[in-house]
């Protein structure tokens, strides 16, 4: 079983963190940007990685000024079998989830 931890970073944290960090996960490189109080405000693949680099950020910048806003996520005590299936299908391995309310 994963370790959803291992995929949440904050978005005060470096690019070169952040880099770290996939290149740890490898095959399931994809983090989860919380703030300072574990709410998700993004995600962060390699390729955002690279196509902020491409428009000149730096590894010593904040990976809150490159990351995916937005991003799905299944609501805790929300389960919708029909989402989860389309996100299946859309080759998703990793999901957060946030608790209703």
């Amino acid at each position: 079983m994963r370790n959803y931890n291992n995929h949440l970073l904050l978005g005060k944290s470096t690019v070169k963190q952040a880099l770290i960090r996939l290149d740890i996960l490898a095959s399931d490189a994809i983090l989860f940007i919380v703030d300072d109080e574990d709410r998700l405000i993004g995600a962060l693949t390699d390729g955002d990685v690279r196509r902020g680099l491409i428009k000149g950020v730096t590894i010593d910048d904040e990976v809150s000024s490159i990351i995916q806003e937005n991003p799905r996520f299944i609501k805790k005590g929300k389960e919708n079998i029909q989402k989860i299936i389309e996100y299946r299908d859309g080759n998703f391995k990793i999901l957060p989830a946030k608790k209703s309310g």
